[in-house]
């Protein structure tokens, strides 16, 4: 089997009163925003990575993130192809 790539989808929860910082500390950081929920603070996000190890090292850096509380994995999946043979 081979590796074409993986996405993850995460569940990205601000800060109190962060949500805007926090929605600006991920851009350009390989994720994509799908919903944005202003009142429980918090959106979803896409991370697409050539690898699972690329997509956890972004996981990894978020939370680091200014206007970053918490993030959390809601499911993975990765792209594979049978090779021919």
């Amino acid at each position: 089997i081979a590796s074409y790539g993986s996405s993850a989808c995460i569940l990205v929860t601000a800060a109190p009163g962060k949500l805007e910082k926090a929605v600006q500390s991920v851009e350009g950081k390989g994720l994509e925003i799908y919903h944005r929920d202003p009142d429980a603070e918090r959106f979803i996000a896409v991370i697409e990575g050539e690898t699972i190890q690329s997509e956890a090292d972004i996981f990894k850096e978020l939370i680091s993130l200014p206007g970053i509380q918490n993030v959390s994995l809601v499911a993975n999946l990765e792209d594979t192809e049978e090779e021919q043979q």
